[in-house]
């Protein structure tokens, strides 16, 4: 039972955070946060989008345990590298905006790996943490 509220709440937080990209993506320069930001805009998508990562990837695991960890890693980063070209792409129709930044979405793409990196290290807890009574 707790190995199927952990995988809804890894899938909400996945859609969360694909809401929350595109709704900073909707915003105007003007209506950005400055301060909410790091300067250097490539880290803030690496950052982001290494977040978007780790969740994918840990969702996927945690729908499919018993699929090979490899193809599951894959198809989080392939996810989230076309979710980050969706977003682009919409970026495109924001005034002020530019999207369409191949740099942009290498560094959502190295993100993706990243995460996906990341949950090789962190998958182990979490699934202890589902399996402990």
């Amino acid at each position: 039972m707790l190995r199927i509220v952990l995988t809804w709440m890894l899938w909400l937080a996945l859609l969360a955070w694909a809401a929350t990209i595109l709704f900073i993506s909707s915003l105007t320069p003007e209506s950005l946060p400055r301060a909410a930001f790091v300067t250097w805009d490539k880290l803030n998508h690496l950052a982001a989008f290494a977040a978007g990562g780790w969740l994918a990837a840990s969702a996927l695991r945690s729908t499919w345990p018993e699929r090979p960890v490899r193809g599951l890693l894959v198809s989080a980063v392939l996810l989230v590298a076309l979710f980050g070209a969706f977003d682009e792409a919409l970026q495109t129709f924001t005034p002020g905006r530019s999207g369409g930044d191949i740099f942009d979405w290498i560094a959502d793409l190295l993100g993706a790996m990243l995460g996906t990196l990341l949950n090789l290290l962190t998958h182990a807890r979490l699934q202890r943490l589902v399996t402990r009574r």
